[in-house]
């Protein structure tokens, strides 16, 4: 089973959470909608990103745990002035708890917005008998 976790790094926060109440809230926030699939090998994660760039997009994992993290910079515009914000810039992370996976041999694709992890399950060894010497 996979469980998450999604944290933003904004100093605006704590005023939008007081305003607009913290649960179900997600003014000016990137939501990392994700799909989960799951097979007899592996997991896939299938993460909306939008409008970003691979290059903005880092992957972490360690104890068991998937961080999937992103940076954005807003862009200056010389002939318009922005009247209203709803899209998201900043920093944002989402963790995915994965459990035993096999870590070096996780991949990841960005194409059209999706950002798509593969993570190998750990496949447990057949076992052998043993042969015991008899005395």
């Amino acid at each position: 089973m996979i469980y998450t976790n999604c944290n933003t790094n904004s100093y605006l926060d704590p005023f939008f959470d007081a305003f607009f109440g913290k649960e179900g809230n997600n003014y000016g926030r990137l939501n990392m909608k994700t799909n989960v699939y799951e097979s007899e090998k592996a997991y896939r994660l299938d993460i909306e990103m939008p409008g970003f760039t691979k290059e903005n997009i880092s992957l972490d994992f360690k104890d068991g745990y998937l961080t999937v993290g992103v940076k954005s910079e807003e862009k200056e515009e010389d002939e318009f002035k922005l009247l209203r914000r709803e899209r998201f810039y900043g920093e944002v992370s989402r963790q995915y708890y994965l459990g035993e996976v096999d870590e070096k041999a996780i991949t990841a694709s960005y194409k059209d917005g999706i950002l798509s992890v593969v993570a190998p399950k750990v496949q447990p060894e057949e076992a052998k008998p043993t042969r015991i010497a008899i005395q």
